[in-house]
């Protein structure tokens, strides 16, 4: 019987150890895998910096269009969210930019073009403006609610456990935290919305048929019908200095992602400069939302 006892006392501690073994070598594979993917992004902005850095060619106008095996691919880096390929160290990245100043500075953005951006996102008129100016309210110094607003005793009657902020967005995230603000609608605005720069202006050379149709009082079909004439047209610069530049590789068991922002000003000590990266973005399915307004 003792034998027995501890023979089942030895198997446990084999298969335990067995376990620990197995767990330690998975945790050490997903580190070194995150430590790669983390290195591999590095060399892919530093790719996009010298690509941007590139002149643009100049093209005859009545040139052919070439129809290579690339033909997808935009030839020339613009920040207009073109896919482009790139293989390092056997992964296959693709890099998209944005030029980050065609986006609407949520903290400069005044009540009437957030009313205009949402109701371009189909959010009614009265809905649009009572949004508008809570994500006023939300940002502005004082306790005093606008007319369609909302401050901390709005908050308060609507079972929320925070007022408003009364300070600057620090991240776009924080409006899944306005009154009102619904995970839907804030996948939709959050993609036409920055914080970088300081002026009130939209470079609308690069900007989102969204955008165009909330800074330029077009209707969305219009936006997008000029926006097509925009890309027909042969960019004569890249916009800048700020990119927002998206990497993503096929991996298990999903996509890996990284998001950044890159300035390239001409003149600055280094040859770009990255002001923040994320890893691991994904889009939330709809399950949370902001407490609504009453």
């Amino acid at each position: 019987m003792l034998v027995l006892w501890v023979l089942t006392l030895l198997t446990v501690m084999a298969v335990s150890m067995t376990a620990t073994q197995r767990t330690e070598l998975a945790l050490t594979e997903h580190q070194l895998a995150e430590t790669r993917w983390r290195l591999e992004t590095d060399a892919a902005l530093a790719y996009t910096a010298w690509q941007l850095r590139q002149p643009l060619p100049t093209i005859d106008a009545t040139a052919a269009t070439s129809t290579g095996d690339d033909a997808s691919l935009t030839p020339d880096w613009l920040p207009n969210g073109a896919a482009h390929e790139w293989t390092f160290a056997d992964t296959t990245m693709t890099i998209t930019v944005f030029n980050e100043l065609s986006r609407i500075n949520l903290n400069q953005a005044d009540s009437a073009l957030l009313k205009a951006l949402l109701v371009t996102l189909a959010v009614s008129e009265d809905d649009a403006a009572t949004l508008a100016d809570t994500i006023i309210d939300w940002r502005d110094p004082d306790d005093l609610a606008l007319l369609n607003g909302a401050e901390d005793a709005d908050y308060q009657a609507a079972g929320a456990a925070f007022g408003a902020k009364d300070e600057p967005f620090v991240a776009i995230d924080e409006l899944r935290q306005v009154l009102g603000m619904t995970e839907a609608l804030y996948q939709q605005l959050a993609p036409e919305l920055t914080l970088a720069g300081e002026g009130k202006t939209v470079v609308t050379e690069f900007a989102s048929a969204t955008v165009l149709a909330a800074t330029q009082g077009l209707s969305l079909e219009d936006a997008q019908i000029q926006q097509l004439e925009q890309q027909t047209l042969r960019a004569q610069n890249r916009g800048g200095p700020l990119y927002h530049v998206i990497i993503t590789a096929p991996a298990e068991p999903a996509t890996q992602r990284m998001e950044a922002l890159l300035e390239l000003t001409p003149g600055q000590a280094t040859p770009y400069l990255v002001h923040w990266r994320r890893f691991g973005v994904r889009q939330l399915a709809p399950e949370k939302s902001a407490p609504q307004a009453q």
